[in-house]
């Protein structure tokens, strides 16, 4: 893999650039240069490399097995799962306000887990290094998008420093925020929830788990992911200015304030440390295209976090955007055709899936009778019916409707 890092003149051509190297952007150009494509991708600021000792990456996704089938034919899960990788085979939702309690196991459907919490940083770090093995993707870093201009033939790229990119086709894995969104002018319905998250990275006085669990309450869900050792990652959703209070703390005081609102399932928290909050927005783009643009995880749809499906559905982006490419041939990737078909097969499992977040926390907010009471009968109803608890727990591990 070429990197071009100065600041300097230069035009340069590729089949598509994708910009954002994070983890969704690395996968899309190493799926991409898999089909024999020129890849170009842009990133201001590639991660440095890890060692086994650093400090464990506040930042970690929940990765489902089609996620985990997807990385393993990038090449890259086997480096993702030697570093600090932690399964688990067990997910539990329970419930403050009612009895509501419901434990989804692997075993049940035959699975030999659930998934596996991974450090956000350790994935991109594997996919780039599936990049240095490609002959046909250049890296730009050291700089940013200034300038989008779609022709009939092809699409230019300027960045800040005066490099000029052309190609067939733009991909924006850059984020909620999207640059390659804006400069589009795709628009994009949004709004913020109520609830921020914190995250906390502790180690516990248990070893390492093999589940993970999520209690909710009226200020929000509580959730525990375990990592690799005597190690975890705790979100705590609630409101923002109570969460900016608690981040002024000491990690001793913090440490106590955590074990005193946590269910007695998390033990002794031993040490915290890391942390850090961040608001929580729910997105989704009008459209994931425009003339020789398309979007991909983040940058299309953000969601609310507290299944832990944002990655997932970004991977989910990838792997389908990676077989419409392999579909079509040589028929062009700036062709309509192909954004339409990419966003007739991932728009509507989106939208579900944040509708159903939406409906979680919705639902798990209320605390009048007549809510709490269908929340436990619909709990008792999942729990008594092994074919619905199956399908359940399929759905927890990641599969969709359909699948």
């Amino acid at each position: 893999m070429a990197a071009t890092t100065g600041r300097h003149q230069g035009r340069h051509h590729a089949d598509v650039i994708v910009v954002g190297g994070g983890m969704v952007g690395a996968a899309t150009a190493v799926a991409l240069a898999q089909e024999d494509l020129e890849v170009a991708l842009i990133e201001r600021e590639p991660s440095a490399p890890l060692g086994g000792d650093d400090p464990f990456d506040l930042r970690v996704s929940a990765l489902a097995p089609a996620s985990i089938a997807l990385l393993d034919r990038l090449g890259a899960w086997p480096g993702i799962r030697a570093e600090r990788a932690a399964l688990y085979r067990r997910m539990r939702v329970f419930d403050t306000a009612g009895p509501g309690d419901l434990t989804f196991d692997a075993a049940e459907v035959g699975r030999p887990y659930l998934g596996y919490i991974v450090e956000n940083r350790r994935v991109q770090l594997a996919l780039w290094k599936q990049l240095r093995e490609f002959g046909n993707v250049e890296c730009f870093t050291g700089s940013q998008p200034q300038r989008l201009e779609a022709g009939e033939r092809d699409v230019t790229l300027t960045l800040a420093d005066g490099r000029e990119l052309r190609a067939d086709l733009v991909i924006g894995a850059d984020g909620q925020r999207s640059w390659v969104r804006e400069a589009a002018g795709i628009g994009a319905a949004s709004r913020d929830y109520p609830v921020a998250a914190q995250i906390l990275s502790v180690e516990t006085a248990y070893p390492q788990q093999d589940i993970t669990w999520q209690r909710f309450t009226p200020d929000g869900p509580q959730a525990f992911l375990p990592l690799a050792g005597h190690r975890g990652s705790l979100v705590w959703y609630d409101a923002p200015e109570r969460i900016r209070a608690r981040h002024a703390l000491s990690p001793e005081a913090l440490g106590e304030a955590a074990m005193a609102a946590f269910p007695d399932e998390l033990g002794e928290i031993t040490r915290v440390a890391g942390q850090a909050w961040f608001p929580i927005r729910r997105m989704h783009a009008h459209r994931y295209w425009a003339d020789r643009v398309l979007l991909v995880g983040d940058a299309a749809h953000s969601i609310h976090p507290l299944a832990g499906q944002g990655a997932n559905l970004g991977f989910a982006d990838v792997e389908a955007l990676a077989d419409i490419v392999r579909e079509m041939g040589d028929r062009g990737l700036g062709d309509a055709r192909l954004a339409r078909a990419y966003e007739r097969r991932r728009r509507a499992d989106n939208q579900l899936v944040q509708s159903l977040m939406d409906g979680f926390d919705w639902g798990y907010r209320r605390v009048d009778p007549l809510t709490v009471a269908t929340r436990t009968a619909a709990t008792q109803l999942v729990a008594g019916v092994p074919p619905l608890r199956r399908w359940m727990t399929r759905m927890a591990g990641g599969s969709r409707l359909g699948s």
